[in-house]
């Protein structure tokens, strides 16, 4: 195989963590599910991959094993080839076949000291580790490199274990965090926040081994560990007829919860942090086990509201959390607006939000809904242009909602994309975006609404019938050898439904395809002035910095009283001068958003997920002064570390 494409896979790794959920219904990677650390997962091998060829890792006895246990099953191609275009099946051969080229003779065991035996005496000699081999799947995701040491990995299973760890570290001086599945943290390390976000040494508590779920008798709650992805909580509850307010598949929901309180387009029905949890147990920095649940007792995670509330890392870990089941209905619809101008999606929105219309609610970007339903990032692009050029579709509201709410919406919008019209573009992206030259769409470009041409007109039928919407057109977009398998695949109902993907989240990893995004934005008052301020802030620092960047969503809380807002700044994380670009517009877009009336900026919603959004949002600031801007730049200073 060509090194070039070895190396070129390795590189591009962006760490979303799908390849630990069956999404697919194939199973996941055998040696990951059964050895459980990272290094034993596809994303952990080519992160060791990528040392061993960069020279900081030397091999190691724990190396062996990882190499030796991956099957070459296959999983991690399809997942990652369905998520990020990639094949990593290349890089677990070429460490297999990196290992059997080492004379084993000459690989010494890492030694161990007084911490690790302690740590190992709490979880089991398996499940506590200072190897360089585990700890190096790690960077990236928790530690900051280089290389430490005096690091350590742990894998407990109960709240005790974490009690007793944090024991260890509280009476050796040693700093520890908690790492959920990795997919903030590899996001947000390797810029400026590496320091405030991640460690450098010290015991970092992978909290994968804590993945049980318990449905409660009263059957409208769960009790989950913080090792339960949303993905598999998701399914429990739907194994139920009920759902789960969860952000991305692949997160740790109580990590989630904690950190961000979910930031979901269900919001608007199913609330934000405190809305859906009933008791949390969480261990504090001595180790002691608390509960924390009801009206009185103190929320361990917050700082003080407002600008001043700054904080990047939590004090106390989460270890268990139960949260609220929602019933589903029979009676649950899907539906698209097409707006040209963000001002009037915005308008229709709020409406509706205000009038409490849309279980699910959210304005979505073109480029955000092309990069979710299109197969590769090529066909995302293309589809993209045809949209916004031929189509005038540069934004979407996004609705599911009951029979009721539906009349309304059909009542006032101009132009619906209903559930049929959303499959048959889900089927036929590739087709669509081949049209950038079409003549046919360049005529219905020129009429007065070509969106209302297309989809409530005569013409309705025939672009349907041109799209030739189907399984087999999106099988054909993906590698020949992988082409039958994802005809297959999208042969299953769910994949082009509308409701089901919206509820369990699988197609926004996607955004990480061979590039990685910095999530810029906040909540407001839900003030159209306000919304259209915040945006315009967020293109400008863009337009200075970025080539490229958009809007993600709009979405609602508390009866349209409230609007979060996500903008994305996606840069080439393999070349480290984008970062020069990078880090500068994180630090100017937050100063620039702390003048605009009305506004929080996300970062300070940080681990204050177990609040109630009252708390949190009420009342939002005022824009800052010059001079308080440049007292709170001091502050942005101390808390990034310079």
């Amino acid at each position: 195989m060509s090194e070039g494409l070895v190396m070129q896979t390795a590189n591009t790794e962006t760490h979303c963590a799908m390849c630990r959920l069956d999404f697919l219904g194939t199973g996941v990677c055998p040696s990951g599910k059964t050895h459980g650390y990272v290094a034993y997962w596809p994303q952990g091998r080519i992160e060791i991959y990528r040392a061993l060829q960069a020279g900081t890792l030397t091999p190691t006895e724990q190396l062996i094993d990882i190499a030796d246990t991956c099957t070459l099953c296959g999983a991690c191609d399809k997942q990652c080839s369905f998520i990020t275009n990639r094949r990593p099946m290349i890089v677990q051969k070429a460490l297999k076949e990196y290992v059997e080229g080492l004379d084993r003779r000459t690989i010494q065991k890492t030694p161990s000291d007084p911490i690790l035996k302690e740590l190992q005496h709490i979880v089991g000699d398996k499940w506590a580790t200072n190897d360089p081999a585990i700890l190096t799947a790690y960077n990236k995701t928790i530690l900051t490199p280089p290389p430490s040491p005096h690091a350590y990995v742990v894998m407990p299973k109960t709240t005790k274990e974490v009690s007793d760890i944090i024991k260890v570290a509280y009476a050796n001086k040693i700093p520890y965090l908690s790492r959920g599945n990795g997919t903030f943290l590899s996001v947000a390390l390797q810029t400026l926040l590496a320091g405030p976000v991640g460690i450098s040494k010290g015991i970092v508590l992978d909290m994968s081994r804590m993945n049980t779920i318990t449905l409660n008798k009263d059957s409208t709650t769960a009790t989950i560990q913080a090792g339960v992805t949303a993905f598999d909580a998701q399914k429990t509850a739907a194994s139920q007829n009920k759902r789960i307010l969860t952000g991305e598949a692949e997160a740790f929901l109580c990590a989630n919860v904690l950190s961000f309180g979910i930031i979901s387009t269900w919001g608007n029905t199913y609330g934000w942090g405190a809305d859906n949890y009933t008791d949390v147990e969480l261990v504090d920095e001595k180790g002691a086990i608390l509960h924390h649940t009801g009206d009185t007792l103190k929320n361990p995670y917050a700082t003080n509201h407002g600008p001043t509330s700054l904080t990047l890392r939590p004090s106390n870990i989460v270890t268990s959390m139960t949260i609220k089941l929602h019933e589903k209905s029979s009676d649950e619809h899907a539906l698209l607006l097409p707006f040209d101008s963000l001002k009037d999606a915005v308008d229709f929105s709020l409406d509706l939000a205000r009038k409490n219309i849309g279980l699910s609610l959210a304005i979505l970007s073109s480029k955000y809904f092309s990069d979710f339903i299109c197969p590769t990032k090529d066909i995302a692009s293309d589809f993209e242009e045809v949209i916004a050029k031929y189509f005038h579709i540069n934004y979407l509201v996004d609705i599911i909602c009951n029979s009721k709410d539906k009349e309304y919406v059909e009542k006032h919008a101009d132009v619906i994309i209903d559930e049929p019209m959303m499959r048959t573009f889900a089927l036929s992206t590739p087709k669509l975006a081949s049209m950038k030259d079409n003549v046919l769409l360049k005529k219905i470009a020129q009429e007065d609404n070509p969106i209302k041409t297309l989809f409530q007109g005569p013409m309705k039928h025939m672009i349907t019938a041109a799209l030739d919407p189907s399984a087999e057109q999106i099988g054909d977009a993906f590698d020949v050898d992988l082409k039958d398998f994802f005809t297959k695949l999208y042969k299953r109902s769910e994949m082009s439904n509308p409701i089901w993907l919206h509820e369990f989240r699988i197609l926004p990893s996607r955004m990480l395809r061979q590039h990685m995004f910095m999530v810029r934005g906040g909540w407001m008052t839900a003030k159209k002035e306000v919304i259209l301020k915040a945006h315009e802030v967020l293109k400008e620092v863009g337009d200075k910095y970025h080539k490229e960047h958009a809007l993600g969503f709009i979405s609602f809380l508390d009866s349209g009283k409230i609007a979060f807002l996500e903008y994305d700044y996606y840069y080439d994380h393999t070349k480290p001068e984008e970062y020069k670009n990078l880090n500068p517009s994180i630090v100017e877009s937050l100063t620039k958003e702390l003048t605009i009336d009305g506004y929080l900026p996300i970062e300070f919603s940080f681990h204050k997920g177990l609040y109630r959004k009252e708390q949190v949002f009420y009342p939002f600031p005022k824009g800052l002064t010059a001079e308080e801007l440049q007292q709170f730049g001091q502050m942005i200073q101390q808390v990034v570390g310079g």
